[in-house]
């Protein structure tokens, strides 16, 4: 049977809790004052990929900005998409960016973290009410502790993420300091 259209139903949670969160999109800013900021990106990078386990096919760069004037100018935008399991997956966005030379700098680096869950419409069958009734029960009643598992596992490597962030910003200064 051919398909018309492709539909699916996305639900989508913030690994971040929404309180204090600015615009309405909670996210995580990490902010580096020091030399060299230029080394962010790339090591940045591979500290995504060891934290959730990621390869290069899982990261997928939007924007990449690189100017060298008197000053060193940056701007990465990229994506992790972590599938989990058939309906789930980790949805996170990276902006890296900032400024400067061998000696001084600045650079920042903003995360927003999302589990997404994608259920499938595109067959008149899943399209119908009764099938509609029978996901939404095994929703509820199986797959949404699976989901709880997953945000827990999924702030949890966030976490991590924060903490060797913070670790590689502090050797960064020391190399040069």
């Amino acid at each position: 049977m051919p398909l018309i259209s492709r539909m699916k139903m996305m639900i989508e949670e913030e690994l971040y809790p929404s309180y204090g969160a600015s615009r309405g999109s909670p996210r995580a800013i990490l902010t580096y004052v020091g030399p060299n900021p230029g080394k962010l990106y790339p090591r940045t990078r591979d500290i995504i990929k060891s934290v959730f386990n990621a390869t290069d096919a899982h990261i997928h760069e939007e924007i990449y900005d690189w100017g060298k004037e008197e000053k060193e100018k940056f701007r990465i935008r990229f994506f992790l998409h972590k599938d989990l399991d058939k309906f789930s997956y980790f949805f996170i966005r990276f902006d890296v960016k900032g400024e400067g030379t061998e000696k001084a700098g600045k650079a920042s680096v903003t995360i927003r973290p999302l589990l997404r869950t994608e259920y499938p419409q595109d067959t008149l069958w899943q399209r119908t009410i009764f099938y509609e009734m029978m996901r939404v029960f095994w929703h509820r009643m199986f797959y949404h502790n699976k989901r709880r598992e997953y945000i827990w596992e999924g702030r949890n490597l966030i976490s991590m993420l924060h903490d060797q962030l913070k670790d590689y910003f502090r050797i960064l200064r020391e190399e040069n300091g």
